[in-house]
Formats: structure tokens, C-alpha cells, sequence
């Protein structure tokens, strides 16, 4: 039954695939054990056809030495995104030895039963990042209690923010991936 559904699963992520440049690209997420993840990402993008990254995220920070700059900070702290022309079949055929032979360090992540991420996943992250896999902050305003962007990645993305805190500079996301909830830092520049 499980291998049913991960093979529906599979078919349903291989028709809904993105295309990016011309090559199909997969996402897959890797939870990695802590104080780990550089050595992992240096060893993953050694191979071909990877490119592994840590995810990161601008953060308002206005305390102590540093006042009044966003810093940057890890997106989900353990975790590796990983992308690749492979489809799930062929990357695990390719780097299930490589997985072994780094064993204690590293685990794929399962949920729902496969590991890649879904398209709608992958398309809110490209969205979301930068070149450099970091979300940076996004200016706003907000016109009646709801946060309007005026540049920054979530413009156009408005739909998905659950809350924004003004005073703590950050926008809460519904957005389905891992939790379901994670923040962006905001600045509203005006209040109308």
C-alpha cells in the first residue's frame, strides 16, 4: 500500500515538475545532525549534478552593538536543501551509497512518504530566494491592517501572510512547508 502511494505520489510530483533553464530541476531536503551542515553541503555540491545549500533568512536585529540592520540567519537550522536534474528514482539510485557512506550525518527527510519537495513548494521557494538561497527582507506598507508589499519577495505574495509584526519587524507565512509557518523579515514604512 505505502509503495502504491509513494509511486502516485512520485507520478503526480514528475507531471508537476518545474522547469528551470530548460533542465527539470528537483528539490529534496536532507536532515542533517547538528554541527554537520557545512561538511555535508561541501560534500554534496563535490558531486555531480548537486547543488546542496543551507537556506537562510534576513532577520530585523536591534540590540546590543548592532542596531538597526538585518542580520542573516539559517531558514530551518539542520537542514540542507539539495537540487538536482535527478528524479527521485535516479537520485536514489546515484547517492544512496553516497547517503551510507556518510551515515550518522546525515538522513533524508520523510514525510508524506517522499522526500522531494512538492512543485508548489518549489515554486514559493524560487520565489522566496534570492540568488544566494536567502530571503531578504520585504517594504511594505500596511493599508487597512493588511500588509501591502512594495518590494522585496513577497510582493505579489500578500495571500499567504497569516500576521505581521510591526514592532518586531517580521510577516508570518502559511505556506505548507515542514510546520506550515515561518517568518520573513518586513519593514512597513507607512501605515495608512
Amino acid at each position: 500500500m505505502i509503495k502504491i502511494k509513494q509511486a502516485i505520489i512520485f507520478a503526480e510530483y514528475c507531471i508537476l515538475r518545474k522547469m528551470d533553464g530548460g533542465n527539470d530541476m528537483f528539490w529534496y531536503v536532507a536532515h542533517v545532525k547538528s554541527n554537520h551542515v557545512k561538511q555535508v553541503v561541501t560534500a554534496l555540491n563535490r558531486q555531480e549534478d548537486i547543488e546542496a545549500f543551507i537556506p537562510k533568512k534576513e532577520r530585523w536585529f536591534g540590540r546590543g552593538k548592532i542596531k538597526n540592520s538585518y542580520i542573516i540567519q539559517e531558514l530551518y537550522p539542520d537542514y540542507v536543501f539539495i537540487k538536482s536534474k535527478l528524479n527521485k528514482e535516479e537520485f536514489d539510485k546515484m547517492f544512496k551509497e553516497f547517503f551510507h557512506t556518510i551515515d550518522g550525518l546525515i538522513e533524508l527527510l520523510h514525510y508524506e512518504d517522499v522526500y522531494p519537495l512538492s512543485y508548489d513548494e518549489q515554486v514559493l521557494l524560487e520565489k522566496l530566494f534570492d540568488n544566494g538561497h536567502v530571503i531578504r527582507h520585504t517594504v511594505g506598507e500596511s493599508i487597512n491592517s493588511r500588509f501591502v508589499a512594495i518590494s522585496g519577495p513577497l510582493k505579489g505574495l500578500e495571500d499567504k501572510i497569516i500576521k505581521v509584526n510591526r514592532h518586531n519587524r517580521f510577516a508570518t507565512l502559511d505556506c505548507g512547508i515542514f510546520i506550515g509557518k515561518f517568518t520573513v523579515a518586513v519593514n512597513v514604512v507607512r501605515k495608512v
